[in-house]
């Protein structure tokens, strides 16, 4: 009688946490998905508009891969439906790297949304180094004017919007889908 009356309280017991458990889990899994719904999905030709509103902060961003790191695969680069601007990914969270067959597809990708600012003396320090670059002579006299280029843009920019540095933004990623 006494190992059934203990059989009976252990079977209780064990069916009493279990569904205490089942409980906590379904809490969390609705917590999870609240948090979910709350992250604000944002078409990468989108992103600059509202940015700064959105550093360090998870937002989902949409677009098409158009290159993949081919050394260690931890950065991919997106583009949006007008393929002007485009936004860097890192590799992070479930995110172990970006494969090369990914080119072409188009992502929604999970991440922390950051900024990096560069500011004039960085500028100026790049477009020296691009000067020196460029008196060796090495064959990527393209490569410099390139560059070059892209730090005057980066200078009218500043001008034009009266800022002292130059803001680039990125996702570091958590975790992405492939849509169809």
């Amino acid at each position: 009688m006494k190992q059934l009356l203990f059989t009976m309280t252990a079977t209780l017991l064990i069916s009493l946490t279990a569904c205490n458990n089942s409980t906590k889990t379904a809490a969390q899994t609705e917590e999870q998905t609240v948090e979910a719904a709350n992250i604000q999905v944002v078409p990468v030709d989108n992103i600059l508009e509202i940015a700064t509103e959105l550093v360090d902060q998870e937002i989902e961003v949409v677009g098409h891969v158009t290159h993949t790191c081919k050394h260690s695969g931890k950065r991919c680069f997106i583009v949006g439906d007008n393929e002007t601007f485009s936004m860097r990914i890192e590799a992070g969270g479930k995110i172990t790297g970006f494969n090369r067959e990914l080119v072409g597809n188009k992502l929604q990708i999970r991440g922390v949304l950051k900024e990096r600012r560069l500011s004039e003396e960085y500028l100026s320090q790049w477009a020296e180094k691009v000067k020196a670059r460029e008196l060796e002579e090495d064959g990527s006299a393209e490569t410099c004017e390139a560059e070059m280029s892209n730090i005057n843009d980066m200078r009218d920019w500043m001008a034009e919007n009266n800022k002292d540095y130059y803001s680039i933004f990125f996702l570091n990623g958590i975790d992405y889908e492939i849509i169809e």
